[in-house]
């Protein structure tokens, strides 16, 4: 049986990356595979450990609130009590020097693949510390989320950067039934100014959207839930769990929107909207414009566009959507064909060097 360590920086209670690594580790386990599991910085909620626990040979979580030295000390001693495990390869995923801090105490016989699931643009390179840097050279192969950003790593770096998408969940709904008499536009994940959040609430207060309802998901300190009392058309609906509720998010919506400045790779959000069939509208952030397959039910905006500029394009989405000028066919095909777990875990396992 093949045995693989993975290790990555942090994990939050949600979020995209989140996501990638809760579904990486199960179906990379399903194939015969013993992982143990490293993250320096968790706050994973204890059912989350409890199921990372039930798929993984190990699982080391580094608590949240640490100081700094004290997380390289707790690092260093994970790595002593490792280094007796000659590991058939190693999968780094996150930013920062503790990366390569921790290789040095590991036995390899495979390979070390780091994920670099950011960007990789100028913007990004620039959140580079120089021992990130080092380790990001050092890998034996550097993986991004998209093609777009494989390009831009590759000019940084100076060496071969491959493209392999970010796990993302199925989702299976039944649009059959949509009421169109008001358009249902929605976002859910981090809340913050960096993902747009400020720009939905002005859209749902401007008056050419009075046919238009927004709906929001997600948490962020920047945004608790009394913020969105101001704004009569924005639903708030606090947080979903599990694959349930991340379904009947999809279900409700008849477009998901991520008007983000964020470095983005390749937003596991999009993904899981394709996944459903579900229209989206996004700006052209990291490797966006990749998955953009259909012009009409795949939109695509710049990042510097104004508020005049987003408008008409989602007043534009919403026209087209209510005279049924938007398919859910195409993207649902294409996430079947390059996006879906079997895909995904053929090629993992083939740059893992574990088939």
């Amino acid at each position: 049986m093949k045995k693989i360590l993975v290790f990555s920086t942090q994990l939050m209670k949600t979020g995209g990356i989140e996501s990638h690594l809760r579904e990486f580790c199960t179906q990379i386990s399903k194939s015969d595979v013993k992982i143990d599991l490293v993250i320096l910085n968790s706050c994973i909620l204890p059912l989350e450990e409890e199921y990372y626990n039930g798929i993984c040979n190990f699982v080391h979580l580094g608590k949240n609130g640490r100081s700094n030295g004290r997380r390289l000390i707790w690092l260093f001693k994970i790595g002593l009590k490792l280094n007796r495990n000659r590991y058939d390869a190693v999968y780094t995923n996150g930013q920062g020097n503790s990366i390569g801090f921790f290789l040095k105490f590991l036995r390899l016989k495979g390979l070390w693949v780091h994920h670099h699931h950011t960007s990789g643009d100028e913007s990004d390179q620039k959140e580079w510390s120089k021992g990130y840097i080092k380790a990001l050279k050092q890998a034996d192969k550097v993986i991004a989320c998209s093609n777009r950003n494989a390009e831009d790593m590759k000019k940084a770096l100076n060496k071969r950067i491959d493209a392999i998408p970010c796990f993302s969940r199925k989702i299976t709904v039944n649009a059959s039934g949509l009421n169109l008499s008001k358009i249902k536009f929605g976002y859910y994940g981090r809340l913050i100014p960096e993902k747009g959040i400020d720009i939905l609430c002005q859209l749902s207060e401007d008056p050419d959207f009075k046919d238009v309802e927004f709906h929001i998901w997600g948490d962020g300190d920047l945004y608790p839930s009394e913020f969105f009392e101001q704004f009569l058309n924005i639903n708030y609906h606090g947080t979903f769990t599990g694959l349930n509720g991340l379904t009947d998010a999809i279900a409700s919506l008849d477009a998901f929107l991520l008007i983000s400045v964020n470095p983005e790779g390749l937003p596991i959000s999009l993904l899981e909207a394709m996944s459903a069939g579900l229209p989206w509208l996004a700006t052209d952030k990291g490797g966006i414009p990749d998955i953009a397959c259909d012009p009409n039910s795949t939109r695509i905006i710049s990042s510097n566009s104004n508020y005049q500029e987003i408008k008409n394009a989602v007043k534009l989405f919403a026209t087209d959507i209510s005279k049924g000028n938007v398919s859910r066919v195409v993207q649902e095909k294409l996430y079947r064909e390059k996006f879906s777990s079997s895909v995904l875990t053929k090629r993992w396992k083939t740059v893992l060097g574990i088939n």
